[in-house]
């Protein structure tokens, strides 16, 4: 499939960055640089033990965040590590209905998107 990137906004109170950011399929949630999360002001809430890319487990805190991605927005919750880039997770894209065709390396929609309550 190759590798996939989009532009994403991320939003925290009264700021908020765009930034491309890489679309993994093979991560959970929404990972955030320290120094992007430094820059939003965001404050972690509790920390979680994490499978890294490498099999190592390590701790990492964890943040609330709104994302947007192709006019779609959404709260999630961003795990905050010290360096890397932005990815966006199987998870977070499942919350803003989108998904990623494997043929084609684009994102689409996968429902309408609307919260379901």
């Amino acid at each position: 499939m190759g590798i996939v990137r989009k532009k994403v906004k991320l939003v925290w109170g009264s700021k908020e960055l765009e930034v491309e950011a890489l679309i993994d399929t093979g991560t959970n949630r929404l990972i955030v640089p320290r120094d992007i999360a430094d820059a939003l002001g965001l404050k972690p809430l509790f920390k979680v033990k994490a499978e890294l890319a490498d099999g190592s487990v390590k701790e990492v805190d964890v943040a609330p965040i709104v994302v947007e991605i192709m006019g779609r927005s959404a709260p999630d919750y961003a795990v905050i590590v010290e360096k890397g880039e932005v990815c966006v997770g199987v998870e977070t894209l499942e919350t803003l209905g989108l998904a990623v065709d494997p043929v084609t390396g684009e994102l689409y929609p996968t429902r309408r998107f609307v919260w379901r309550i």
